[in-house]
C-alpha cells in the first residue's frame, strides 16, 4: 500500500469486514494507520467476527467482538 486514500472526509463508521484475514500483520497496521486518520473522534471501526485487532496498536477501544472505537 503506498498510496494515501482519496480525501473523503472523516467518517463516522468504516466496515471492513472480511478484508484482514488475508493480510499479514504488518499490512494490517498500514491499513489501520490510513483509516483510523478518516475516523471521527468517537467513530467506529467494524470488523469481522473472525478477525481481530489483538497484537496492533492502534489506541481504539474494544466495545463488542469486532467492533471498535476511536478515542
Amino acid at each position: 500500500m503506498t498510496q494515501d486514500l482519496p480525501e473523503l472526509g472523516l467518517f463516522d463508521v468504516i466496515f471492513l469486514r472480511n478484508v484482514m484475514i488475508y493480510f499479514s500483520q504488518d499490512v494490517k497496521r498500514q491499513v489501520l494507520k490510513h483509516l483510523m486518520k478518516r475516523l471521527r473522534p468517537d467513530g467506529y471501526l467494524v470488523i469481522g467476527h473472525s478477525e481481530t485487532l489483538n497484537g496492533l496498536e492502534t489506541g481504539m477501544r474494544a466495545v463488542v467482538p469486532s467492533i471498535y472505537q476511536m478515542p
